[in-house]
């Protein structure tokens, strides 16, 4: 009872059932269900279940069983007429020997008396009876010896008559699988659909639940894992989403989208390094994978290693020329090298590049404040001015309320500047303490 179940370690203990009969097959002759679609699989034709198999012999047996008892039948009658010819036969030629004797003896009355022989004879009346059984003697013969050479094939006959009958039902099964496999498919990828719906319009919970009926369809839908750790991500739970990448990656290893997801998570959660592992893994997959580039700049320039920072962020860029979040990475990066005219000229090309980028112009702006570039410069507090407002005519915040009121303290427009400070700290601001001091001032 050995080969009742699989051995095969990913489907040990599956029933077994049926043989494969490929002579060329290296794999266990016994196999499963998945055995056939997986080691199988590129020669399911000669993978033949129990049932059918013993269904054939037993037919063959029955033929088999049919064709002796006719042929004992036959072989009797045969053998009873060929008797009965040469009985008549050898009764003849004794007859004819006779008759001569009597001509020589001149019997003739005793010759007269047997003298329709010699008519028939004569006549070739007996000359065609005997040909007429000699040729029906030869058919004979003629159908016993196609039976023996039809009896030498019937194994292989069979057999081939056996396959293709199983061939025909195994595709008959083939594409009943094929059938269901395209409509779970089919299923599976509107779960899938209907999720990147819901994600798009920030309903992350219920996008999850979608992903979850397509992977309860197709626990094998990397990409349905992939995109529910997105949504598990912009719902802050990073390490659910991480679990989430680690089986599409599972699934396919070489799924360079899953990887760099991975590392954006890892570095939502400080693990900077363990992010750049996750980057350089999707940068293998994929040399030009420009958001992989970028990110990977990003987590270095949160570990301080400005200048390698830049180095991935001109990758990024030399990819992918029109890449503002690169540009605009890349000035944040110059900055904190004090590099701020090269910053500048960054968050230039970003904005050039998508004018609505309020990012970069934000950056932009608190380059020109805060570095002191706008100091004892009016038009560059202009310029400061300029771009906060471009930031928060694209998205307000609490950080670019308080930019947009630090310029204008500055610049001496302090009731102004009390109405930024204001809406900053209804937005929200962390910086309470810092705005409540420049509150006190006004």
């Amino acid at each position: 009872m050995d080969i009742v179940k699989c051995k095969y370690i990913t489907h040990e203990n599956e029933d077994i059932i049926g043989f494969c009969l490929n002579q060329n097959c290296q794999n266990a002759t016994q196999y499963c269900n998945v055995c056939l679609t997986t080691t199988h699989s590129d020669h399911q034709n000669d993978c033949v279940r129990f049932s059918k198999m013993n269904q054939y012999i037993n037919e063959f047996i029955q033929v088999y069983n049919q064709s002796t008892k006719q042929l004992k039948e036959i072989s009797k009658q045969v053998q009873h007429c060929l008797e009965y010819i040469l009985k008549i036969m050898e009764q003849d030629v004794k007859q004819l020997v006779k008759m001569s004797l009597q001509l020589k003896n001149k019997e003739y009355l005793e010759f007269k008396s047997q003298i329709n022989i010699i008519k028939r004879l004569f006549y070739k009346e007996k000359e065609n009876q005997i040909q007429k059984q000699i040729i029906q003697l030869n058919d004979i013969l003629g159908t016993v010896q196609n039976r023996v050479t039809d009896l030498t094939k019937r194994s292989d006959q069979k057999s081939s008559s056996w396959e293709q009958k199983n061939i025909i039902k195994i595709e008959e099964i083939q594409d009943d699988i094929i059938d269901q496999k395209k409509q779970n498919i089919i299923e599976s990828e509107g779960f899938y659909n209907k999720g990147l719906s819901l994600d798009n319009m920030n309903r992350y919970q219920e996008a999850i639940e979608c992903y979850d009926k397509a992977i309860a369809i197709n626990p094998n839908f990397d990409g349905a894992w992939n995109n529910k750790g997105l949504s598990l991500k912009k719902l802050n739970k990073c390490q659910e989403a991480i679990e989430c990448y680690d089986k599409a990656i599972a699934i396919n290893p070489k799924y360079d989208k899953a990887w760099n997801n991975k590392g954006l998570s890892l570095d939502n959660m400080n693990k900077y390094q363990e992010a750049i592992e996750c980057y350089d893994k999707a940068i293998a997959i994929n040399l030009k994978y420009d958001k992989a580039w970028n990110n990977k700049g990003s987590a270095l320039d949160n570990m301080n290693r400005y200048q390698e920072a830049i180095v991935c962020y001109d990758k990024a860029i030399a990819i992918n020329p029109n890449f503002d979040c690169a540009w605009n990475n890349k000035g944040l990066s110059l900055k904190k090298l004090n590099k701020y005219q090269e910053a500048i000229e960054c968050y230039d090309k970003a904005i050039d590049i998508n004018s609505k980028y309020g990012k970069a112009w934000n950056n932009k702006g608190k380059l020109i404040y805060y570095s002191g570039l706008a100091l004892h410069n009016l038009q560059k507090y202009n310029d400061a001015i300029l771009c906060f407002d471009q930031a928060l005519n694209l998205q307000i915040t609490s950080s670019r309320l308080k930019n947009k009121a630090d310029s204008l303290f500055k610049f001496g427009k302090k009731s102004e500047a009390k109405q930024f400070y204001l809406a900053a700290l209804e937005k929200g601001s962390r910086e309470k303490n810092y705005i409540q001091s420049q509150l006190s001032q006004l």
